[in-house]
């Protein structure tokens, strides 16, 4: 149904849901997926302990215990979590393909049980992702499943069929995400691991080389994953929507058309699409070849762009060359480039991390799969402090004159009202601007949370509880483009205590045919009263 909420005259209201199993304590914290529309995973994840994980389904409202995470460390002050969408379960397929089903030959890490993805634990949605990528037919296309063997290497059938029949050694991806979850204490062994959304393998050795010695004070992860995009487009269609409709289904998804290509670049459009960027608005974000019917090799690769001219025309200059040079008409997405950002125990350190299973190169820095850098992103202007947190951008159109853009990755330093910015795309290693002017400066104390949510509201809003203990008005939102902090409806349950690390809210979106609404959950301080608001101005 339409939005028919009328601004003044209605009335927003929170909404008590079932109380979570565990009440929230120290270093409690809520992770949830960012994507739009009906692919994003239904559970928020709530880790409480070092061996408890909780998850809350929002379409149902209920709660339930998943597994200890076994995480090292001593759980406290600088544990956080964060929930990345793609290239969890990667690998290749086997023969006998038809364009309804596929093989897996790549084996999952942990056995699915039948039919096991072909549900998400939504109540009735739609199952895992599928993606494949086809350097025979020189396609990308996703669907949905609906069935699978019980299997490490299932058979699995989809929703609809492909437009091909997928080629022996074809590519899949199962883009079910993964939970990342960093403990506190001295780093060691397993304080930073992952648990799989589809089949809820959890990770063990993960690196830990580049981090600090010591996990402590508060610690933030941002998100920039290649699902993630602007409000007005779909997961697949990348940060500015082309026309070129490269695959159908339940969502259609559209790429942009290159117009020329060479060893290490590709050329833009001249006209509609990104014809418009400004010079090195999109650095540091990574091109992926969606669709290449010319060079069916070319399909598939992702690269990190080093730089790029203004549009008309833009030409992207690649930090690795080509494997195989795409066509002069291949279809591509821009996306940002599958990394995580930390920040963490009063440290100016930017720690990245390449979840993803190839290495990431800007042409100047790189990380291998599966590593830190502190390096890849410059320092910040000022150690991070308790109630710190990042605001991203990626869920915004950029304005005409690209005063606010989606590289714009905010973060309030913690403990007082300052509020510096990460332009991922200002250099080859960002570049950041200390102590900005923004309206409404509240100071972010101890107990301070706070999420993104770029589905509704043009994908400006970030919700942040300022705690102050009893406090009435603890609630606020900050417009990620406009720059303004300004007080949001305040939540009936009234918050006390003695204030408590914790990131206790998630958002996620709400699809209703054609409308997309915020969802917030809040985890009240130190309780286990659970707060939901559907945000509808």
């Amino acid at each position: 149904m339409a939005n028919n909420f009328k601004k003044v005259i209605d009335r927003l209201m929170w909404a008590q849901v079932a109380p979570g199993p565990n009440a929230s304590a120290a270093a409690t914290t809520l992770s949830s997926d960012l994507r739009s529309g009906l692919s994003r995973n239904p559970f928020v994840y709530n880790l409480v302990s070092a061996t408890v994980l909780n998850r809350y389904n929002i379409v149902t409202k209920a709660w339930n215990f998943v597994q200890s995470p076994a995480l090292a460390g001593t759980y406290g002050a600088g544990v956080a979590t964060a929930f990345a969408p793609s290239l969890g379960l990667v690998g290749t397929i086997a023969a006998n393909a038809t364009t309804t089903s596929v093989i897996l030959s790549t084996a999952l890490p942990t056995a699915v049980g039948l039919n096991m993805l072909a549900n998400r634990g939504g109540s009735g949605e739609y199952g895992f992702k599928l993606r494949i990528i086809d350097t025979t037919a020189g396609k990308t296309e996703e669907r949905y499943i609906t069935g699978n063997s019980a299997s490490t290497t299932p058979t699995i059938q989809v929703l609809s069929a492909f437009t091909f029949t997928p080629a022996t050694g074809a590519r899949y991806e199962i883009i079910a995400g993964r939970l990342f979850m960093l403990g506190a204490g001295t780093t060691a062994s397993n304080i930073w691991r992952s648990i799989e959304g589809a089949t809820n393998t959890l990770s063990s050795g993960l690196t830990t080389t580049n981090l600090p010695a010591t996990i402590a004070t508060d610690s933030s992860i941002m998100v920039l994953d290649e699902q993630y995009v602007p409000y007005d487009c779909t997961p697949g269609d990348g940060m500015v929507k082309g026309s070129f409709v490269y695959d159908t289904g339940v969502e259609t998804r559209t790429a942009l058309t290159a117009t020329a290509s060479a060893a290490s670049t590709l050329t833009g459009q001249a006209t509609n699409g990104d014809a418009a960027v400004a010079v090195n608005e999109y650095r540091n974000f990574q091109i992926r070849i969606v669709q290449d019917t010319v060079t069916p090799a070319a399909v598939g690769q992702r690269r990190i762009i080093a730089s790029h001219t203004v549009g008309p025309s833009p030409v992207y200059t690649t930090g690795t060359a080509w494997t195989t040079q795409p066509s002069s008409s291949a279809k591509y997405v821009i996306e940002l480039p599958n990394l995580l950002l930390l920040r963490s125990s009063a440290s100016t350190s930017v720690f990245v991390y390449n979840y993803g299973d190839a290495t990431v190169n800007n042409g100047t820095n790189n990380i291998t799969a599966g590593a830190w850098s502190i390096t890849y992103f410059g320092v910040a202007p000022a150690v991070n402090a308790s109630g710190g947190m990042w605001a991203p951008s990626f869920g915004i159109q950029p304005d005409a004159g690209r005063n606010a853009r989606q590289s714009f990755c905010y973060f309030f330093r913690g403990g007082v009202t300052t509020l510096d910015v990460l332009d991922i795309a200002g250099s080859i290693t960002g570049t950041w601007t200390a102590a900005i002017t923004y309206d409404g400066s509240v100071a972010l104390t101890t107990g301070t949370c706070g999420c993104t949510a770029p589905f509704e509201n043009e994908g400006r809003m970030f919700y942040i509880n300022i705690y102050v203990a009893s406090a009435i008005n603890q609630i606020y939102r900050f417009d990620v483009k406009n720059r303004v902090l300004s007080p949001f409806t305040p939540t009936d349950f009234l918050q006390s205590g003695t204030a408590v690390l914790g990131q206790r809210m998630a958002a996620y979106s709400a699809t209703d045919g054609a409308d997309t609404y915020d969802v917030i959950l809040l985890q009240a301080h130190t309780s286990t009263v659970s707060q939901e608001m559907v945000v509808l101005v």
